[in-house]
């Protein structure tokens, strides 16, 4: 019985010394798993607020790229002094001042006066009315508003201009003015008249 007794008690003691010694192992290969876990990076501010500013400095560059060159400035009217008279015998006198030749429209500075002691009124523009270049080409006059016909009453003076629409050629030496084209001089009604109007010398 002693022996017994004696052999339970130092297998029991045995049996003990083996869970010590497995307690004692479990948390130090805890520890070694935990240890060899990598550490996630940690990445600095100041890489990303890099990116915004090169993405910046990008765009004046960009924009200077795309920039348009300013447009190129109008052609100048060119205006020739003239002295030109032209008389109908229905009693309307025109007298050309000067031409202003344009890109869109040519301009003649004109006195037109009128006397007659049978009507009160004539018309300069009833019938076509134009000027007419060297090659035929017709610029028809533009009408105004408040005066389509171009009416003018006895005894009375216009001072102003005449505009016609379209650009005469650089090389035109000569213009024709026509007042109610076909029509005769001694038409009291719309008198017709044709002026020539020099544009270069000789």
């Amino acid at each position: 019985m002693g022996m017994e007794h004696r052999g339970t008690l130092g297998w029991m003691a045995v049996a003990m010394a083996a869970v010590w010694l497995a307690g004692c192992k479990d948390p130090a290969g805890t520890a070694a798993v935990q240890a060899s876990t990598p550490t996630p990076a940690t990445v600095p501010p100041s890489a990303t607020a890099a990116a915004p500013a090169a993405t910046a400095t990008a765009a004046p560059a960009a924009a200077a790229v795309v920039a348009a060159p300013p447009g190129a400035a109008p052609a100048t009217p060119r205006t020739l002094p003239l002295g030109v008279q032209g008389v109908a015998p229905a009693g309307v006198t025109v007298r050309v001042k000067s031409v202003q030749i344009g890109g869109d429209a040519t301009v003649l500075d004109v006195s037109i006066s009128f006397a007659n002691r049978i009507t009160d009124s004539t018309m300069l523009a009833l019938a076509d009315t134009y000027l007419q270049d060297e090659s035929g080409a017709r610029l028809h006059v533009k009408r105004p508003d408040h005066n389509r016909d171009i009416t003018i009453r006895e005894g009375q003076t216009l001072d102003g201009q005449l505009v016609f629409l379209g650009r005469v050629l650089p090389t035109a030496r000569t213009l024709k003015l026509v007042f109610n084209d076909g029509n005769d001089g001694d038409n009291i009604v719309a008198p017709g008249l044709s002026m020539d109007l020099p544009l270069q010398a000789g």
